[in-house]
Parts: C-alpha cells; sequence; structure tokens
C-alpha cells in the first residue's frame, strides 16, 4: 500500500518544480522532459516488477506459458487476439520467463502514456497526477491488451478534428490487433465530431437513460447466447455490476470539462472531440453499473480526456482565478492554493476509493509486491 501512497506525491511535487511556468522558465523545454522521463521510469518500474498484482496476472502468466509448446498453426486459431499472441509467442520462443511480458507491457504503457503527455499537455505534472488519480495506472495492470489498444487510440482521436479519416482507421486497426473492441471507435468517427451544447447533451443523456433501460435483457441475451465468458453465473459481478461511484468521478470530470468547454476550445483544437470521447467514457460506465463487462468499454474513450483535458482544464481555473483578482496579488497566491487544495482533495477521496474498493483493492493491485518478494518467499 505505501508504494501507492507515494506516487501522488512523487507526481505533484517534482512535477511543481520541474514544470510549473512560475517554479521553472524552462518548463517547455528541458524541465518538461526531465519530468516526463522521470515519471515514465517511476511508473515503468513499479508496473514491471510487480508479482501477482492486479486480476488478470495469473491469466497472462498462464497464456505466455501455454504459449511455449503451441505451433503457430495453433495460435492461429486461437480466440485472442493474434497481434498479442504472436507477439508472446516470440518472446517465449526466445526463452524469456514470464516476467519479460510484464516488464515489456509495462514499458509500452509507461512510454505511451507520457509521450501523449509530452506532446499533448499543458502542465504534465496535472496530466500524471490524473493519471494516478483516477485509476488509468491501476488498469495498466490489469486489461493489460485492451491498455494498449486505447493507448493507440489516444493517438488517433486528433486525426477525427484534422479530418483525416485514413490514418484514424490505420490506428484503430492496428489498435484491434491486441484489443478487437477497438473496431467500436471506428463508426464513432462521425459521433466524435458532435459540437457539444446544452441543447444536444440534454438529448444525448436522454438517449443514454433509453439504453440503459434496456442493457440488462440484452446483455442477458449476449451472455447467454453470443459471449458465454461473461455470463452471471461464472461471472457475479457481471449481474450486479459495478459501483456507481466510477461513473460519478469519470461524470464529474466530464462536467467540469463540459462547464470550461469553450475556453477549452479556444485552448486546444482538440477539445471537442476529447469532451465527446469523454462523454462516452462516462456512458459506457453507467452501463457498466447495470453489466460490469460494459464498463471494459469506458476504456477505449478515456485515457486521452483524462491526461490531456485534465492540464487544460486546470490552467484554465487557475487562469480564471488570476484574472478575478487581477488587482491583488495576495488573494491571486491564496485563491490558485485553494484551488489547488480542493482538486487535491477531491482527487484523493476517489483515490482512497479505490485503494480500499472490495478486499483486494483496485483491480487486486492492492496489496503491491515485488518479483523479489516472490524469490525470497
Amino acid at each position: 500500500m505505501l508504494i501507492y501512497i507515494i506516487l501522488p506525491f512523487a507526481a505533484v511535487i517534482p512535477g511543481m518544480a520541474l514544470c510549473h511556468p512560475k517554479l521553472n522558465e524552462n518548463c517547455k523545454n528541458a524541465g518538461k522532459i526531465i519530468y516526463c522521463s522521470l515519471a515514465g521510469v517511476g511508473l515503468f518500474i513499479i508496473s514491471a516488477v510487480r508479482y501477482a498484482v492486479g486480476y488478470d496476472y495469473y491469466l497472462y502468466a498462464n497464456w505466455y506459458n501455454s504459449l511455449r509448446t503451441a505451433s503457430f498453426e495453433e495460435i492461429a486459431f486461437m480466440r485472442h487476439e493474434k497481434g498479442f499472441l504472436f507477439s508472446l509467442k516470440v518472446l517465449s520462443g526466445a526463452g524469456f520467463e514470464y516476467q519479460a511480458m510484464f516488464v515489456i507491457i509495462a514499458f509500452v504503457a509507461a512510454a505511451g502514456v507520457m509521450l501523449l503527455i509530452y506532446k499533448y499537455s499543458r502542465a504534465p505534472w496535472v496530466s500524471v497526477s490524473a493519471f494516478i488519480f483516477i485509476g488509468l495506472y491501476f488498469i495498466s495492470m490489469n486489461f493489460m491488451r485492451q491498455f494498449i489498444a486505447a493507448l493507440i487510440i489516444s493517438f488517433a482521436l486528433r486525426y477525427v478534428t484534422e479530418k483525416r479519416f485514413f490514418r484514424f482507421a490505420g490506428y484503430i486497426l492496428f489498435a484491434s490487433v491486441f484489443h478487437f473492441s477497438a473496431l467500436l471507435l471506428l463508426p464513432f468517427w462521425f459521433v466524435l465530431k458532435i459540437k457539444f451544447n446544452n441543447i444536444i447533451l440534454l438529448l444525448m443523456l436522454a438517449g443514454s437513460m433509453i439504453v440503459y433501460i434496456f442493457v440488462t435483457p440484452l446483455m442477458t441475451f449476449v451472455t447467454d447466447y453470443v459471449y458465454t465468458y461473461y455470463d452471471p453465473v461464472t461471472n457475479v459481478e457481471a449481474s450486479t455490476g459495478l459501483s456507481p461511484v466510477y461513473t460519478i468521478a469519470f461524470a464529474l470530470f466530464f462536467g467540469l470539462a463540459f462547464l470550461l468547454r469553450n475556453m477549452l476550445v479556444r485552448r486546444n483544437k482538440y477539445a471537442n472531440v476529447l469532451l465527446c470521447s469523454m462523454y462516452f467514457a462516462v456512458f459506457f460506465s453507467f452501463l457498466g453499473t447495470a453489466h460490469a463487462i460494459l464498463s471494459r468499454l469506458a476504456l477505449l474513450f478515456i485515457i486521452a480526456p483524462i491526461l490531456i483535458l485534465s492540464g487544460d482544464i486546470y490552467i484554465t481555473l487557475r487562469d480564471l482565478v488570476l484574472l478575478t483578482f487581477k488587482d491583488s496579488k495576495t488573494k491571486r497566491r491564496l485563491y490558485v492554493i485553494i484551488l489547488g487544495l480542493v482538486l487535491l482533495f477531491v482527487c484523493g477521496l476517489y483515490y482512497n476509493f479505490l485503494l480500499h474498493d472490495s478486499e483486494r483493492g483496485f483491480n487486486g493491485v492492492v496489496p503491491y509486491q515485488t518479483i523479489w518478494e516472490e524469490v525470497s518467499s
């Protein structure tokens, strides 16, 4: 547990020192590069050396070991994504133990996240903190195939704004070799172009409620006859759904971004697509309260909005405070500090919930242990 308590402090304190414009004039250059590199290395190491951390840890370990003796022909008929399976087959064929798989996945996840933050976030320390506080880092240690696919999708969203469909589709198809669910994003090429306003939001909320009414009988049919792996008998959580706390947290983030949308769009030309993407993260998380498997689809939409918009939201709120109290330097500093403390308090409450939700913590990442603890035992 201690490592997870240290993580937010390790993200915020060095980040402010290296990336805050008032503390470091080189925040757009050397400070940003150093911070993103250090944060990436830290996140990589914690994920790479874990042992039995995450509900899917043993599932992936067993896959890896089974591929040692499987032929490429046998792999071709397996139901899992071939891009992922063939990669593991090559790795296992080279003689590496299964832990090497987690090391490589941890590197891909950390490198991808930090690259996205470095390229598009105006406040890297806020983005890294959001990655940790909202639980995305924990998710990267589970659902690993889908997280990689979602990360690729995050780089594709910019092409919706730039109206480059074939580039967008290419990224989505590439993501699908790691998780088939990525293909869901292809028809969203049209949906993500929606320009949000109050009327559009009300219509979308009404539509979401209608879908929610029919989601249980629909998913019952799907798990009974189409996708039986997540039937309610063998997966109790599928019938009861997830806690609404996750949906509430995502909805609060979306709501704040929606209220600031005009300022965010002026600051970031991709903001509207990211806002729309965040809406569907909330939508699928909401459906997940009825059937847990649907919440997995929220991951496809949430990474880019959280990592990019979080920085824009913080800077926008900070600028509003500075503008409101432009005649008083003391008040400006005081209210910026209060703003930061309020955001940290709210995020801290949710983070605490993630760590203590269920007996093993969020997605089985608590307690944390390393491969050296496994060897010593």
